[in-house]
């Protein structure tokens, strides 16, 4: 301001010139006089347009929001003013019949920003509330006590009242402008001098600009709005601008863990051969001849093994002896007339022969044979010849041609997504293919305990290779090497995949649709509900 001074009176005494003849100074006449008042003026505007409103006005248009660029108008003021106390509340202000304004939000440069609860906020927004006069309404810079009050009404707004006053109707696309800027926002920056001293603060206002003012409002409401949500709005913003790749990232892995898709319950499989029949050991007796082994194929009535029936025949010739001596001595008895002593002779001939017979029948049952067509799948006694046996000891496992299935082991936490027919995937390490497909055919209605852990059985068919295959469970390899096998038999087929009882592998069982990530947070959410009372 002092530069811009020092200006004018260079002007002045440009003017005021000595005249060559008398040597006296020629004063400037009011013409003069005027123009260099108004030189002086437009020159102190100039300056101070170039320190306080050029910077203000690349600063607000650079703000993301109307929170910050108030903060910029305040703190721009408050350093030109340093002992003032500045403000600015801005708001939205009814249509043509009430052109009181609703103060919304309300900065000061010493206290920040104010709340409702503020008395400051509470007596400005009074104010705000009465309708103004017409002559405030045109006044862009007025005073209000000794409190210095600059309207910050945007140009469209400026525009439209004009337009009103003077019909003149704007085109289309001005209005839209205008709409699109908020005609019904307004703002007022009061700015209060130190008590006692308001020189500075009227300078200051003879040296503003109101084309600046207005400038300064059109800027400032073009930023969006930011109230809690446009605060919140615009945190996410700044955040989202340093961490966009984070972010997306962040969004896709989230879109990844919500994509439906079928909840894989994880199951130990084990194949099996369905309605397989135990040979067991039928009396107490040493194992003399082992026919079979693991593997041959059997029909029914051929003889499995052989036991020991000497000590039976023993036996039997003793009780034979016993018998003969008991009728002899009961044929004595009648003959003399004893007859107490035939009868019991003829009761232990009676018992005796009894026993012959289970004797016999157990004779006739040294030579286990097999009950049905099948093939043996367990049972190797070649190593346990002369082995006493037990009754009901179990010493084969013959299983029924093309019966097999696959037994699953399904925890016990995951019983409740496993229902009938559902589909179920295979792995058999053993065979090294991942396409077998099966279903569920039963479920066990009680758990079991394997390998020390609760679960539910469950049973599916002989599994199938993929959508191709077919299953001929009636085909075996070659004699020598019996087993069951599932073989594809459709002309794409160029292997047959060898599944034998005993092979364990891996299943999953497909349940119902659920989200990708549901399966890693069900269970820690259900323990954590039940912790605090969900």
């Amino acid at each position: 301001m002092r530069s811009g001074a020092a200006n004018g009176s260079a002007d002045v005494q440009s003017l005021v010139q000595s005249n060559p003849q008398d040597g006296r100074k020629v004063q400037p006449s009011a013409p003069e006089q005027e123009m260099i008042a108004l030189r002086t003026a437009a020159t102190m505007a100039a300056r101070q347009f170039n320190l306080l409103w050029h910077p203000l006005l690349t600063g607000i248009a650079s703000s993301p929001d109307r929170d910050e660029a108030a903060q910029r108008i305040v703190a721009r003021i408050a350093e030109r003013l340093p002992d003032h106390t500045v403000r600015l509340g801005w708001g939205t202000r009814g249509g043509d019949s009430e052109r009181g304004g609703r103060l919304s939000r309300l900065l000061d440069s010493r206290l920040g920003w104010l709340g409702a609860d503020n008395s400051i906020y509470q007596s400005l927004k009074s104010r705000l509330e009465k309708n103004p006069s017409p002559e405030e309404l045109k006044a862009v810079v007025r005073w209000e006590s000794a409190n210095l009050v600059l309207e910050l009404i945007p140009q469209q707004s400026q525009d439209a009242d004009a337009d009103q006053e003077t019909g003149v109707d704007t085109n289309a696309a001005s209005s839209n402008a205008a709409n699109r800027s908020g005609v019904d926002s307004f703002g007022r920056i009061w700015i209060r001098p130190p008590q006692g001293d308001n020189a500075v603060l009227k300078h200051f206002a003879e040296m503003l600009p109101k084309e600046a003012v207005a400038t300064t409002a059109t800027v400032f409401f073009s930023r969006p709005a930011s109230g809690q949500l446009g605060r919140i709005a615009s945190v996410l913003s700044r955040w989202w601008s340093k961490r966009g790749t984070f972010g997306i990232a962040a969004l896709l892995v989230l879109m990844l863990a919500c994509i439906p898709v079928s909840y894989r319950i994880p199951a130990a499989a084990t194949v099996t051969a369905m309605n397989s029949r135990r040979v067991a050991a039928p009396i107490d007796a040493t194992l003399l001849v082992a026919h079979v082994q693991p593997g041959d194929r059997v029909s029914k009535g051929d003889p499995l093994i052989e036991l020991d029936g000497r000590p039976l025949r023993i036996e039997l010739e003793a009780i034979t002896s016993e018998i003969a001596e008991a009728t002899k001595d009961e044929d004595i008895g009648l003959a003399s007339g004893q007859i107490a002593q035939a009868q019991l002779a003829g009761l232990k001939r009676k018992s005796l022969s009894r026993r012959r017979e289970l004797i016999t029948r157990r004779l006739s049952q040294l030579i286990v044979t097999s009950p049905i067509d099948g093939v043996v799948i367990q049972g190797d006694l070649q190593h346990s010849l002369g082995t006493p046996l037990e009754i009901g000891q179990t010493l084969l496992e013959i299983a029924p041609n093309g019966s097999l299935e696959v037994e699953l082991e399904i925890p016990e936490v995951e019983i409740g997504f496993v229902e009938p027919n559902a589909p179920v995937e295979f792995y058999f390490p053993a065979v090294g293919r991942t396409d077998f497909r099966s279903q569920i055919g039963s479920i066990w209605p009680s758990a079991t305990i394997r390998d020390d852990e609760n679960v539910f059985i469950a049973k599916t068919p002989m599994p199938t290779m993929g959508e191709r295959a077919s299953v001929d469970q009636d085909m075996f390899l070659e004699p020598e090497t019996p087993m069951f096998v599932s073989q594809q038999v459709t002309d794409e087929a160029t292997s047959a995949t060898e599944l034998r009882v005993g092979m364990r592998g891996e299943a999953v069982v497909l349940g119902p649709t659920r989200p990708w990530v549901w399966k890693w947070v069900r269970v820690p959410l259900r323990k954590i509900g039940w912790v605090v009372g969900w």
